[in-house]
């Protein structure tokens, strides 16, 4: 009996220090799961071809949705991409996609079983979708996953100061997810990461960033508040007047017919879909999610969200006030999936800017009791959520980026107290 308090007081210890994670050790781990990570990565391309393993189910990638959208805006017929042909209220309650839409998608695909994909994107979002129209399929995919990519390496680059941070990218799973379906969270990760190293030397251009993620609206909220606290009132202006001409512009491109389809039928169809398992709770990365993952109903998953978003923004608000800069760019991106309503499982690319400035930061002085361990955590959370949240149904997520944020306010209270450089 006294040996297992033994044992567990030294497990806590270990895991309270960090002291597990040895450099030796983290160079093993991180080639162990670079190549894990491409040997699914080349097992997803012989599935998704019929290669070797079965065609099923006939999948395809998010970036689907992306090409065929700018297919039909090159084509003059960007309302098909909105624009339902069944009676509009049964549409909004549904899981269905506009009909011109699943058309385009099919007859690129060359396959009439083939998954379709929604699109829930503003308008402003085709200003980048329809260049890629006039690609070949497989082409627009390697420019769009490639120059994300790239720009994605040479912003941890400029946040580290180091060149060797390939084989860690390829070990993040988030990240090898996302140029996998060729999604967008290297442009999000992009935008923000540079925005805020800017932020201080060129407030205007940093908020042109910011404004940047227009395409996604609800990413903006959690900027708005850094900023706010700040009294970044510069910056606040450029984001503002960024997203405003970009909105403006796509209006005066693409017709504002698309806009009053977009508020009118998207919003609502998109809201309705996320609300009631139009997808997977176990993709999800929100309070909200969790709930529902949980068996808990919408309204109760709601104040869920509400409540952890405003204590989240409330720790925010704190440390954007007083924190050191590291500290507090860290503080931005861990907040997002405990924020925003909706995040996916790839949408974690962005959150390894907030591994990178904490450590920059730790690296100044010394590492604070947990922090080692919750780096670690949250390097390994993209596929604790495959192998928990997706196939066990265990949000083991959450606890994770709580326990982020609370080493955060942690380094904030040591470096109050001088006992940390800032």
């Amino acid at each position: 009996m006294k040996m297992d308090k033994v044992e567990r007081a030294g497990f806590w210890a270990a895991l309270r220090s960090g002291a597990f994670p040895t450099r030796e050790r983290i160079s093993v781990y991180l080639r162990l799961l670079a190549i894990a990570n491409l040997v699914g990565v080349a097992l997803a391309i012989c599935r998704a071809h019929g290669w070797l393993l079965p065609l099923e189910p006939h999948i395809t990638t998010e970036f689907m949705s992306f090409y065929a959208a700018g297919r039909l805006v090159d084509a003059g017929a960007a309302a098909a991409v909105y624009l339902p042909t069944s009676d509009m209220g049964s549409y909004i309650h549904s899981l269905d996609i506009p009909a011109g839409f699943a058309a385009i998608q099919r007859s690129i695909a060359h396959d009439p079983q083939n998954d379709l994909l929604g699109f829930f994107y503003p308008p402003v979002y085709w200003l980048l979708c329809a260049p890629l129209g006039y690609l070949g399929f497989y082409q627009a995919y390697c420019v769009w996953v490639g120059l994300g990519a790239a720009a994605y390496l040479a912003l941890l680059r400029c946040i580290s100061g180091r060149w060797n941070l390939l084989l860690p990218a390829l070990a993040y799973f988030a990240a090898v997810k996302n140029a996998v379906v060729g999604e967008n969270a290297f442009l999000s990760a992009i935008l923000v990461g540079f925005g805020l190293l800017f932020l201080e030397r060129r407030p205007v251009l940093a908020g042109v960033l910011f404004g940047g993620l227009c395409y996604k609206p609800h990413f903006l909220l959690p900027i708005g508040v850094f900023l706010l606290a700040q009294f970044q009132w510069r910056a606040l202006l450029g984001m503002a007047a960024s997203a405003a001409a970009l909105c403006l512009l796509a209006g005066l491109l693409f017709g504002w017919q698309s806009w009053v389809d977009y508020f009118s039928i998207v919003v609502p169809h998109a809201e309705w879909m996320f609300e009631h398992h139009g997808f997977s709770w176990g993709i999800q990365i929100t309070p909200f999610s969790t709930v529902r993952l949980l068996g808990g109903g919408v309204i109760i998953a709601n104040i869920v969200q509400a409540a952890v978003m405003l204590l989240t923004m409330a720790a925010l608000f704190i440390i954007a006030r007083s924190g050191s800069a590291n500290l507090r760019a860290a503080a931005l991106v861990a907040s997002f999936p405990l924020i925003v309503s909706v995040m996916l499982d790839y949408d974690l690319t962005i959150c390894a800017l907030a591994m990178v400035f904490l450590f920059q930061q730790a690296s100044r002085s010394w590492f604070l009791p947990w922090e080692k361990t919750m780096l670690a955590a949250m390097f390994l959370l993209p596929l604790l959520i495959l192998g928990l949240r997706t196939s066990l149904g265990l949000p083991v997520d959450q606890l994770i980026l709580v326990g982020f944020m609370l080493v955060l306010l942690q380094r904030l209270r040591a470096e109050r107290r001088g006992l940390v450089s800032i």
